[in-house]
């Protein structure tokens, strides 16, 4: 999650109970998710219209975010309960799965502007903290009777989640507590790798350090290997366990089918989800990465925009939609999530991707959407 639109996962409501639902399918089917933050969170009234879209959709997976300050040792309890809410009422609409993923709520100071590197990673971040944290989140969330998955973090490879200096090896360490504290309370939950943004920032005058970090470089750093894909150091310290691997592969205005040389197989956006799955097999053969792992992806946001310098046409995000589902199938991902139903209704919010309006409104992308098998 990058821009103000981490201002949508801040607002919180309450509410409670569970239901009972499969879990993600084991087959090479791809699982459609969504996400809706505004609509499944913070603002409850909606969250009927959202639950009747996704089951138009055969939506089967559902995405959340955790708001996280780095130093608090406990969730925001009003957000879990939304979740569990949220989890009650969606049983008939056939939605099986969800993922929570914690974002850090970083201010400018984790990484600021100008020429100097930033603070650490640890003096923003509590190791303590977040253990305490996910162990309560997870504890909240294990009697929900539907599949859990987890990310560590929310796309750690940008600056304002996880400052630059140390924020790999940081990140390493907190998805290795994630993995623990969640299988000690809720064993059947699966927790994910990576959660990554998909492509670097170009530096400028204000950032001459950069503002996120290509996930293939992240990726290196977090496990200690060399460009080749080859380790260094001794593997236990660098190894990580895992369920699978979430990536972001947005990639506003291009093609999801074809490869630019606007970016490089360290960014793994859509069109190089090959790339990134060829890396991925790497990492694993170095036993840092569980190859098991390596092998089950899952695409945990995906959008374009309708609105800011980044738009894209109603017409051609419909046919790219319909190419980047394309792209997924053949990749044999085990999931596929759109972020954001609808637009948001606050019309300074950055990112803005509905597949509807903001009043409900059908555009062509929510038709394909629909239909996509």
């Amino acid at each position: 999650m990058t821009r103000s639109r981490a201002t949508l996962a801040l607002a919180t409501t309450a509410a409670s109970a569970a239901f009972l639902a499969p879990a993600l399918p084991a087959s090479a089917a791809v699982t459609k998710g969504l996400q809706d933050q505004e609509m499944t969170v913070n603002q409850p009234g909606l969250t009927p219209a959202f639950l009747t879209a996704a089951q138009e959709a055969n939506v089967g997976l559902v995405r959340f975010n955790t708001r996280w300050d780095g130093q608090a040792s406990a969730p925001d309890p009003a957000q879990v309960a939304a979740i569990k809410a949220f989890a009650t009422k969606a049983a008939a609409a056939g939605i099986g799965s969800i993922e929570v993923s914690p974002n850090i709520s970083g201010d400018a100071s984790f990484n600021p502007r100008g020429k100097g590197r930033g603070p650490k990673a640890t003096d923003k971040i509590s190791q303590d903290a977040y253990r305490a944290y996910i162990r309560a989140l997870a504890t909240a969330l294990k009697d929900v009777p539907v599949a859990r998955f987890y990310s560590a973090i929310n796309e750690p490879n940008w600056f304002r989640h996880i400052p630059q200096r140390g924020g790999a090896i940081l990140y390493r360490r907190l998805h290795n507590i994630a993995y623990e504290e969640i299988k000690a309370v809720d064993p059947a939950a699966k927790v994910l790798f990576g959660e990554l943004l998909p492509y670097a920032r170009p530096t400028s005058k204000s950032y001459p350090h950069g503002q996120s970090a290509d996930p293939g470089a992240f990726v290196r750093e977090a496990l200690g290997l060399t460009k080749s894909w080859k380790g260094r150091g001794r593997t236990a310290s660098y190894a990580v366990k895992a369920d699978g691997v979430s990536l972001h592969t947005y990639d506003f205005q291009a093609d999801p089918s074809r490869k630019s040389s606007k970016r490089g197989r360290d960014a793994w956006v859509h069109a190089n989800l090959d790339w990134a799955k060829a890396d991925l097999r790497k990492a694993a053969r170095t036993k840092r990465l569980p190859s098991a792992a390596a092998k089950r992806i899952y695409l945990t946001e995906f959008a374009y925009k309708t609105s800011g310098s980044d738009k894209l046409s109603t017409s051609k995000a419909s046919s790219y939609l319909k190419k980047a589902w394309t792209v997924a199938k053949k990749q044999k991902v085990r999931s596929f999530l759109w972020y954001q139903l609808r637009d948001p209704t606050s019309t300074d919010e950055l990112w803005q991707s509905g597949l509807q309006t903001r009043d409900g409104g059908v555009r062509s992308t929510w038709t394909t959407f629909k239909g996509l098998r």
